[in-house]
């Protein structure tokens, strides 16, 4: 077997010297545990604990010494095994980057094929799947395939293997159909500050994901997204290129978008992850854009006057992409609205039924507390069963009475049991 390598690490050896280690730490000033000192006299930075930074920066030099002997290792190891390595660099051999290209692009073909035939499964083997510690190479494929299947609502083919992009395309879609939602309404706070509401559907994404990891605090905030693509007016702009609209660049939205990205360039990278050059033409900005939403612009170049005049519009085949898997997310949030519709018709049938037989409520969950809880002030009855069948009650006869304990189950004599909660562990 053929290994391909680089005849060095991509970002170079780490560095093994403590000394060159503590003085970087000190002038970039990213100290962790250590209070930074300046020498009044020379302006030398140091530590108050000098020997703890010592000893950190020691042991990162042997740590580094260490990664660096394992690439050594593992190439010796490989060429013990029998395998041949390849050194590849920096336009050091053409030929075996091209086989090295080549290689890669039939791997991912070879990938894509066996994901569009693998086996299909329904949806409660990939649920149990999903919380398994291992799975075999083809329950992955299959896995995969479903996963596909389910996202977009097409029969799963190579070329939609590789468009998906290992689950990349449909986060696009997903932001497309929100910025193509209709906004909310106007919401005031206490300071007379107005702001749009986002659509309902990213509300739901975004309360959804906050029940889902509820112990999570990084979310992912899809409505700070949302928000940052209204106000700068990519919807206004999307509705006219989804018709069909084409653009030539020097439109009023085009350069108020242009405008506002250069101006909020910071929050625009803080928020979308998208650098905007200040050097940029609005056509490549709004390109940007596009292809974080899964779209693609095509032009042409009709005479007109004489000259060359450019017009853009979207990727046909990227608009009819998109709206087929749009159309069936639609029917997907329909069809989980019509069966949690027919739930509470069901429930609320039974509980009519319930109320003409027996003249009694059904049982119904308790509401809750503000602090979260449902207790009410009644007994864990879960807590009582489980202390009377461990035996963990005294009971205290009156002086009068006789004992009862062998005579008397513990629930006809309720009142004279004392439960003893120290006893549960």
């Amino acid at each position: 077997m053929y290994v391909w390598v680089a005849p060095r690490p991509p970002f170079g050896y780490a560095e093994t010297n403590a000394r060159r280690i503590k003085e970087k730490i000190l002038q970039t000033n990213e100290m962790t545990a250590f209070l930074i000192r300046i020498n009044r006299e020379t302006g030398k930075r140091g530590a108050e604990k000098d020997w703890a930074l010592d000893a950190s920066c020691q042991i990162e030099g042997q740590r580094n010494w260490s990664i660096n002997n394992l690439r050594a290792d593992l190439r010796s190891l490989l060429e013990e095994m029998g395998n041949t390595i390849a050194p590849v660099g920096d336009a050091t051999d053409e030929g075996a980057l091209r086989w090295m290209k080549a290689a890669g692009i039939a791997i991912d073909e070879e990938h894509y094929r066996k994901v569009a035939n693998a086996k299909d499964i329904d949806r409660r083997t990939y649920t149990s799947r999903q919380h398994q510690d291992y799975l075999k190479p083809e329950e992955v494929l299959e896995c995969e395939k479903f996963r596909i299947q389910d996202t977009y609502g097409m029969s799963v083919t190579p070329e939609l293997v590789e468009q998906d992009d290992g689950g990349r395309l449909i986060k696009k879609i997903i932001a497309l159909e929100a910025i193509l939602a209709a906004p909310g309404e106007m919401v005031t706070d206490e300071e007379g500050r107005e702001f749009v509401a986002p659509p309902a559907v990213v509300v739901e994404r975004d309360k959804s994901e906050r029940e889902r990891l509820a112990i999570c605090t990084d979310w992912s905030n899809h409505s700070t997204a949302w928000l940052m693509r209204h106000r700068l007016g990519l919807r206004a702009v999307l509705m006219d290129l989804m018709s069909g609209v084409e653009i030539k660049g020097d439109e009023a939205m085009i350069q108020a978008l242009a405008e506002f990205s250069k101006r909020n360039a910071s929050h625009v990278k803080g928020i979308l992850n998208l650098t905007i050059p200040l050097d940029e033409s609005p056509v490549w900005i709004l390109g940007q854009y596009l292809a974080q939403l899964g779209l693609s612009t095509e032009s042409r170049r009709p005479l007109e006057d004489g000259k060359r005049v450019r017009y853009y519009r979207l990727n046909t085949e990227d608009v009819e992409f998109a709206q087929k898997v749009l159309e069936y997310r639609q029917r997907q949030r329909e069809e989980k609205e019509r069966k949690r519709q027919e739930s509470l018709e069901r429930d609320a049938a039974y509980a009519a039924r319930m109320q003409a037989q027996y003249g009694i409520n059904s049982p119904s969950t308790p509401p809750i507390n503000e602090d979260g809880s449902n207790n009410r002030g009644g007994m864990d009855t879960d807590w009582h069963h489980r202390g009377r069948v461990a035996g963990l009650y005294r009971y205290n006869p009156a002086p009068s009475e006789p004992d009862l304990r062998l005579a008397t189950h513990p629930a006809q004599a309720s009142h004279k049991l004392q439960i003893v909660p120290e006893c549960i562990c």
